[in-house]
């Protein structure tokens, strides 16, 4: 595991050489309501925090309610480093995630909800654990505060289908509702092109050290959840197409099963033709047409999910789309790249390949 840790700088270095830097990557889509408790949460993490210092990185996915307007009022005047980035529509929270990894400055960069539904003093846990050596910590829910219905048992039952059946055993079983990633990783996820993404499965995917944090999440203080459940059907199917195999090997199995069924039903169906009462063999094999018929559409719907999906990265469309980034409240001036306006991932993958090679030039001169 690698110490995160800063040690003492020489002197004139200056302290902020000293104090890591610690990005908070909020998506928000209208959630006015919330905006001054998003603000006194943050200025409370850096009371609390005097060790590390904090940007905050709201990231709007196309909120109608002014949502990054209010942000920058209420930070004015506060002293919270901050950079306001909104995208031209609603592309999602993975992709407004995306685009805060990729516009964050950090030492690492942790994400949050905009609903105000993580407690103040697991952040504290998360940059412990940062700083004892793991580059991915995980934030899993212990408690719910939203009731039992649909959409909470999907979420759980998603999340230990995608642990079993994917290729990313480091997943957590119990599905991740906060994430806090290295710069090592940032740099590798950021470099990653897929345009049909789940955000937490490329990090868990990405590898190094991991652990998990439980917390108790807390109730949604104003205003309803944006993420419905047509959203999270996108999820489940967006994840199982890109990190699991199980739906082309599913198909693959049922077709041997089908096989082997048509054989019994055709072998019944002669046998019932021979009887006097011959006439019964026809709803055999009409029951045969339909479940084969009925397989072979899903299975072409399965394969059309991953061919569309090999079509989306072959057009290598943006992820997203910024319409405008606004360094607010005594941010520093730092130029937002091209790349991050457009969504690419070229210039992300040039920067880790850098930083692999001057990684391996270090190791060279230490041997």
């Amino acid at each position: 595991m690698t110490d995160h840790r800063r040690t003492p700088q020489p002197a004139g270095v200056g302290p902020t050489a000293e104090v890591p830097l610690v990005s908070l990557v909020i998506p928000a889509f209208n959630e006015a309501e919330n905006v001054q408790g998003l603000v006194e949460l943050v200025r409370q993490i850096g009371a609390s925090h005097p060790d590390h210092r904090f940007e905050l990185i709201l990231v709007d996915d196309g909120s109608s309610d002014g949502t990054p307007n209010l942000l920058v009022s209420a930070l004015d005047g506060t002293g919270i480093t901050a950079r306001v980035v909104t995208l031209s529509r609603n592309f999602g929270s993975h992709a407004a995630i995306t685009a805060g990894f990729r516009t964050s400055r950090g030492d690492c960069a942790m994400t949050l909800s905009a609903d105000l539904q993580e407690p103040l003093e697991v952040i504290g846990r998360f940059l412990r654990t940062w700083e004892d050596g793991h580059d991915v910590v995980w934030g899993t829910r212990v408690t719910r505060s939203v009731p039992k219905g649909v959409g909470n048992a999907m979420s759980r039952a998603f999340s230990r289908w995608f642990h079993r059946w994917s290729t990313i055993p480091t997943y957590p079983a119990e599905g991740p509702s906060i994430v806090l990633v290295s710069r090592a990783v940032l740099d590798v996820v950021n470099a990653m092109p897929e345009a049909n993404r789940n955000i937490f499965g490329l990090v868990a995917w990405a590898g190094f050290d991991q652990a998990t944090v439980g917390f108790e999440q807390l109730a949604r203080p104003a205003g309803t959840s944006k993420w419905t459940n047509a959203k999270k059907i996108k999820l489940v199917v967006d994840s199982f197409v890109e990190f699991s195999q199980a739906p082309a090997r599913v198909a693959g199995y049922l077709g041997a099963v089908l096989c082997v069924v048509a054989v019994a039903v055709a072998l019944v169906g002669v046998v019932v033709a021979a009887l006097p009462a011959g006439g019964a063999g026809f709803w055999f094999v009409g029951a045969l047409v339909l479940l084969t018929g009925g397989l072979n559409l899903g299975f072409l719907s399965v394969m059309g999910e991953y061919v569309w999906r090999a079509g989306d990265d072959a057009r290598r469309r943006p992820i997203y789309v910024v319409r405008s980034v606004a360094d607010v409240a005594g941010a520093p001036t730092v130029p937002v790249a091209d790349e991050a306006v457009v969504g690419s991932a070229d210039q992300h993958r040039a920067r880790a390949a850098e930083a692999r090679l001057g990684s391996m030039a270090v190791d060279a001169r230490v041997g």
